[in-house]
């Protein structure tokens, strides 16, 4: 279900009527609180809540235009968090959530409160999956009694930061759920060599099977066994069959 209201940030008007996935029986009677579209550097994404699931989504749009590529090829690393020696991320991904960080984490502050029973899913699909992680560790930062309720779900999400960043975002223990499709060739950038490396647990999605990766930050076992010559990118636009809900 969390592809869904992924998804759905790339469509989402000011009310839950997109098609399809705001259709979707999972999703119906969402309603959306606060929206943004940060033009430079890009950040487009929406907050809601559903008072049937219980739950706070936070969801950020993946890449959609020229713009969103360029910011996607930043390679640079930045400090960051600051309370978090050596934690070095990607300097475009963070440039893009930075500029809507206090009006987002505001919003998010808001309905946390008046929605204190509810679960808080930080969710995107590529580019979006990078600022929603971003995001979980800044609230959290902030405001670490929120842990027992967050969740990550990420789809075709790139890598974010160095082995620093991986184990501090581990060492949270919250669920956090990086969905690879097959072989995309998005997860695989930026590349290892330039210093990155991804968060666990890793679930792929391969030959019709759903793979949990466990602890390994990125598995041999999983989509670390795909030859770079395998790549591709029409798979990174597939994750619409990997639309499951975990729970805890």
């Amino acid at each position: 279900m969390f592809y869904s209201y992924s998804r759905a940030s790339y469509i989402l008007k000011d009310k839950w009527d997109c098609v399809p996935n705001c259709q979707i029986p999972e999703t119906a009677g969402t309603v959306v609180d606060y929206k943004w579209h940060h033009m430079s550097p890009t950040s487009v994404g929406y907050i809601a809540h559903n008072d049937y699931t219980r739950i706070i989504v936070v969801a950020f749009r993946g890449s959609a235009d020229a713009n969103d590529w360029v910011q996607d090829s930043e390679f640079s690393f930045d400090p960051w968090p600051a309370h978090v020696p050596g934690s070095m991320v990607h300097h475009g991904f963070l440039s893009a959530y930075r500029a809507v960080a206090p009006n987002v984490t505001s919003a998010i502050s808001r309905l946390v409160a008046q929605h204190p029973t509810y679960k808080l899913v930080f969710t995107g699909h590529s580019l979006g999956g990078a600022e929603s992680a971003l995001c979980a560790v800044d609230m959290l930062s902030r405001y670490p009694q929120l842990k027992q309720r967050t969740y990550i779900y990420t789809y075709g999400m790139p890598r974010v930061g160095n082995d620093v960043w991986a184990n501090m975002v581990e060492k949270m223990s919250v669920p956090a759920y990086r969905v690879v499709y097959e072989s995309d060739l998005v997860p695989h950038i930026p590349f290892e060599w330039l210093g990155y490396m991804h968060f666990s647990q890793e679930v792929w999605i391969h030959g019709n099977r759903t793979v949990f990766c466990g602890k390994d930050h990125e598995s041999q076992q999983c989509s670390g066994s795909v030859a770079i010559g395998d790549y591709n990118i029409p798979d990174h636009s597939q994750y619409s069959l990997a639309n499951w809900r975990f729970t805890r």
